[in-house]
C-alpha cells in the first residue's frame, strides 16, 4: 500500500512539474477589437458586404461566354427585360432586346474573340440586397481585316433575381510595344 500511495504521489509531482511553455492561443476574430476607421472620403455605394453566391458570377460567366463565341441571343438570355449598360462614352438604359441589337452589329465586326481572366469576386450587400459580380480579364479580339487588338476590363456587374440588371464595363487599352533601338 505504502509503494501504491508513492508511485501515485510519484507521478502526480512529476505531471504538476511540468515547465513545458505553450505558445499563446491565437486571437480569433472575434476577439479582435475593430478600430473604428475615419475615411477621408465617402463612399456612395456601401462599405458592407460579404461573399455572395457564386451562382451569380456563373450567370455572368456564361452570358460573357455566348457572346465570345458569337452566340449574342445567348449571352442575353440571363438579362433583365430592362438593362442599364455603362462603357466606354457609352450609356444605355432600355429593352434588353434592343441591347441585344445592338451588340450583334458590333460583334459581327470580329472574326475572333477570347477573354483570360485574372479572377471575378461575388458579392452581396445585404443592406441594399443586391449582388454584384466583378471581373478582371483581358479581351483578345482579331477584327474582320486581321488587326488583332486586347483590352483590359474590369467589370461590375448587378444581379437582381437571377437576371443581370446592370452592366458597367471599365476599360483600358494597353500601352504600344517600346520602339527597338
Amino acid at each position: 500500500m505504502k509503494q501504491s500511495i508513492l508511485l501515485i504521489a510519484l507521478c502526480i509531482g512529476f505531471f504538476s512539474c511540468n515547465t513545458e511553455t505553450k505558445p499563446a492561443e491565437a486571437k480569433t476574430d472575434s476577439a479582435v477589437v475593430k478600430e473604428a476607421l475615419v475615411y477621408p472620403f465617402t463612399p456612395k455605394y456601401s462599405l458592407k458586404w460579404q461573399p455572395g453566391d457564386e451562382k451569380n458570377a456563373l450567370i455572368v460567366l456564361n452570358c460573357l461566354k455566348h457572346y465570345t463565341d458569337g452566340d449574342v441571343k445567348g449571352a442575353f438570355a440571363d438579362f433583365a427585360d430592362t438593362v442599364t449598360f455603362l462603357a466606354n462614352k457609352f450609356h444605355y438604359r432600355g429593352t434588353k432586346d434592343s441591347l441585344a441589337a445592338l451588340f450583334t452589329a458590333d460583334r459581327a465586326g470580329y472574326a475572333s474573340m477570347s477573354k483570360v481572366f485574372d479572377t471575378w469576386l461575388t458579392a452581396y450587400y445585404p443592406d441594399k440586397d443586391d449582388t454584384w459580380v466583378t471581373l478582371w480579364y483581358t479581351e483578345i479580339t482579331t477584327d474582320k481585316k486581321g488587326k488583332t487588338d486586347s483590352l483590359y476590363y474590369t467589370d461590375d456587374v448587378l444581379i437582381k433575381n437571377g437576371k443581370i440588371q446592370e452592366y458597367d464595363e471599365k476599360q483600358r487599352q494597353f500601352p504600344a510595344p517600346m520602339a527597338k533601338k
